[in-house]
C-alpha cells in the first residue's frame, strides 16, 4: 500500500497549497461563525427569559447541546456536502486535464492503490474542514459545563458521513474530465442519499419501510447526534464508503484497458 500513501501525500500537498481550499474553508468558517453566533445569542436570550420567569424557582435551563450544538453541527453537515464536492472534483479531473492520469495508470501501482490514495487525501481534507467547524462548539467549554458524550458521538457520525461524501465525490470525479460536471454529479449523488428517507413515508409495506429506514442517512446521523452510537450506523456509513470506492476502482480499472 506504499503507492496509496505516496499518491495521498501528493494530493494532500496539492490541496493544501491550493487557493481553492482556503477560499472554501474561509467561506465555510464565515457561514458557521455567523450562524453559530446567532444561535448562541438566541440561546442566551431564551435562557435569561427562562430565569426571569422562574423568579428564583429551581430551573433546569435549556440544554445547550440540543439548542446550540445540534443545529450548528447539522449546518456543518449541510455545508460539507457542497464543500467536499468542491475539492474532491479535482482529484481525478485535474489528473485527466493535465494528462497525468495516463502516466498514473502506467505507474507501478494498482487501481486499488490509486483510488485508496485519492480517498485518503479527500478524507484528510474533509476532516480538516470538519475540525474547523467543531471549534465553535468546543469554545463553549471555556464558559461552562459541556456534555462531551453527545458531542463526541456527533463528531464521529459527521466524520463517517464526510468520508462517504468524499467517496461519492471521487466517484463523480472519475466519471468525467470536466470539473463542473464532477461537482454537479457529486452534489446530485450526495443529495440523493438524503432523499431515500422520503420513500419510507410513502411506503405502505412494513418490511419495505424498515429496509428504507435503515438506508436513511438522516436517521443514522440523528442517532449519532443524540449520543446513540450504534453498530448498524457505523456499518452503514462505512458501507457507503466501500460501495463508492469500489465503483471508482472499477472506473479506473476500465480506463487501463481503453
Amino acid at each position: 500500500m506504499n503507492g496509496a500513501f505516496i499518491i495521498a501525500s501528493k494530493d494532500l500537498r496539492n490541496i493544501f497549497v491550493s487557493p481553492l481550499f482556503y477560499v472554501v474553508s474561509g467561506i465555510c468558517s464565515l457561514i458557521w461563525f455567523l450562524l453559530f453566533s446567532s444561535r448562541l445569542a438566541d440561546f442566551i436570550f431564551q435562557s435569561s427569559m427562562q430565569m426571569m420567569q422562574s423568579q428564583g424557582r429551581e430551573s433546569g435551563g435549556l440544554p445547550v447541546h440540543f439548542y446550540v450544538i445540534f443545529p450548528h453541527l447539522s449546518m456543518v453537515n449541510l455545508i460539507m456536502i457542497f464543500a467536499v464536492s468542491a475539492f474532491t472534483m479535482r482529484l481525478f479531473t485535474e489528473e485527466k486535464r493535465n494528462r497525468t492520469f495516463d502516466l498514473l495508470l502506467t505507474a507501478p501501482v494498482t487501481s486499488t492503490e490509486i483510488v485508496i490514495g485519492k480517498l485518503i487525501a479527500g478524507v484528510g481534507t474533509a476532516w480538516a474542514l470538519l475540525a474547523i467547524g467543531a471549534l465553535y462548539p468546543v469554545s463553549l467549554a471555556f464558559f461552562g459545563a459541556m456534555d462531551w458524550g453527545p458531542f463526541a458521538s456527533s463528531l464521529l457520525g459527521l466524520a463517517l458521513l464526510s468520508a462517504a461524501y468524499v467517496a461519492v465525490g471521487i466517484f463523480a470525479s472519475s466519471l468525467t474530465q470536466s470539473a463542473v460536471v464532477a461537482v454537479v454529479l457529486a452534489l446530485v449523488f450526495n443529495v440523493m442519499l438524503w432523499f431515500v428517507g422520503v420513500l419510507a413515508d410513502r411506503s405502505s409495506d412494513a418490511t419495505e419501510r424498515t429496509i428504507i429506514e435503515h438506508l436513511n442517512v438522516g436517521e443514522h446521523l440523528q442517532n449519532f447526534m443524540k449520543g446513540n452510537v450504534s453498530l448498524s450506523g457505523v456499518v452503514f456509513m462505512l458501507s457507503l464508503v466501500f460501495l463508492f470506492t469500489f465503483l471508482t476502482r472499477q472506473v479506473v480499472e476500465s480506463a487501463r484497458w481503453r
